[in-house]
């Protein structure tokens, strides 16, 4: 029987990164913009969490402000990055898989984060299909493609207790603690649809790459009233 995990925040002005940290092993989610790698092992470092737990380095999608650190810390823990195949072109050109501006706003942000380069690298493993577990890494939890914000997005959820979803909710903006649709929706229904699947695991807490954490009842409330 697997034991108990924690999840612990990683926090920046650029968003979050997630370390879902089990007995033996560990999964580090996301990995924020190039450069951000030294930062983040400091701060697990001075967390006291042993570098060489972290067995995988899993990406939620195709966005360089979330897999952008992840060849440099790759480098400094020896993990594996890992995406679902249907956002591997990020990571493979470093650039940020397709964007759908639908207001102004994101209109004239698209002209900014349009032109975004990294140095592009071959994922080490990609997901496929709709779900899997990390029963082999020591970790209770699952892996689940949520489509909306791009069709490659997974949420990573430990049932009962919370789900880490990337870009698929975000903080409303000046509010980051309510939650809202993210920038970039592809598919504003297939969105719904995902965190509906997500609402169905039950967790405490949505824990998100921008803001949150939310509550699922004001989850439910704004995405499936």
């Amino acid at each position: 029987m697997l034991k108990r995990q924690s999840i612990v925040e990683i926090p920046s002005i650029a968003g979050k990164v997630y370390l879902v940290e089990g007995e033996e092993e560990s999964i580090l989610v996301d990995t924020l913009f190039p450069g951000s790698g030294k930062r983040i092992v400091k701060f697990l470092t001075k967390k006291g969490i042993d570098l060489r737990k972290i067995k995988l380095i899993l990406i939620t999608h195709g966005h360089i402000d979330h897999y952008g650190s992840a060849l440099e810390l790759k480098g400094k823990i020896e993990a594996p990055i890992v995406i679902h195949e249907l956002d591997a072109e990020g990571p493979r050109k470093g650039i940020n898989v397709h964007i759908y501006p639908r207001s102004l706003l994101e209109k004239i942000l698209n002209l900014y984060v349009s032109r975004q380069r990294t140095q592009p690298f071959e994922p080490d493993v990609l997901l496929e299909g709709e779900e899997g577990d990390f029963k082999d890494y020591g970790i209770e939890a699952k892996w689940i493609r949520t489509p909306g914000h791009t069709q490659g997005s997974i949420s990573v959820v430990l049932p009962g207790e919370a789900a880490i979803v990337g870009d698929l909710i975000t903080g409303k903006f000046g509010f980051l603690k309510k939650p809202a649709y993210p920038l970039w929706v592809e598919d504003k229904q297939q969105l719904r649809e995902s965190v509906k699947k997500l609402l169905n695991c039950s967790p405490k807490i949505f824990l998100a790459g921008h803001g949150g954490p939310f509550n699922p009842e004001e989850v439910k409330r704004v995405f499936l009233k």
